[in-house]
C-alpha cells in the first residue's frame, strides 16, 4: 500500500487527508526538485500552495509570495477536479496581479476577491475533489 492509499483509508476528514497527502508531497519536493514530482505530485502541490496560501492571508499573498508561478496549470487542475467556479475566481485574479496597475491597487481588488472565494467556494468540496482525483490515479504512488 502506498502512502496516499494509507491517507486515503484513514478514518479522518477530507481536509485532513488533502493535508496529509500535501505535506508529504511538500517534503518530497523540498528533497528533490518540482520537476521531478509525479504529475499527480504536483497537481497537489500546486493545489496546495493554493489554499495555504488563500486561508494564510488571502490571494495577494498566493500571488505576491509565489509571483503566481503555477497559477495557470492550478487554474486547468481545477478545471479537471470539477471546480470550475473556483478556476474561474482564481482566472480573474491572476488578470488582476498581471496587470499594469499599481501593486497597491491590485492589492485592493485582490482583497475584494477573498470576500468572493470564502462566501461562494465550499472548500471541503475542493478537497473532496481532490481526493477523487487521486482516487483515479493511486496506481501511480506505487511507481518509484
Amino acid at each position: 500500500m502506498n502512502y496516499v492509499e494509507e491517507i486515503l483509508y484513514k478514518n479522518i476528514s477530507e481536509e485532513d487527508k488533502f493535508y496529509e497527502i500535501a505535506d508529504i508531497v511538500v517534503e518530497r519536493e523540498g528533497e528533490m526538485t518540482f520537476n521531478s514530482l509525479k504529475q499527480e505530485e504536483k497537481n497537489i502541490y500546486m493545489l496546495d500552495n493554493l489554499l495555504s496560501e488563500i486561508n494564510n492571508g488571502g490571494l495577494d499573498q498566493y500571488f505576491f509570495n509565489t509571483d503566481g508561478k503555477f497559477v495557470t496549470d492550478t487554474i486547468n487542475l481545477l478545471k479537471q477536479i470539477g471546480q470550475p467556479d473556483f478556476a474561474e475566481l482564481i482566472h480573474r485574479a491572476s488578470e488582476i496581479y498581471n496587470s499594469d496597475s499599481p501593486d497597491e491597487d491590485k492589492f485592493d481588488l485582490l482583497n475584494e476577491f477573498d470576500e468572493k472565494i470564502y462566501s461562494k467556494i465550499d472548500f471541503d468540496g475542493i478537497y473532496k475533489s481532490c481526493l477523487e482525483y487521486l482516487r483515479g490515479y493511486i496506481h501511480k504512488f506505487n511507481e518509484h
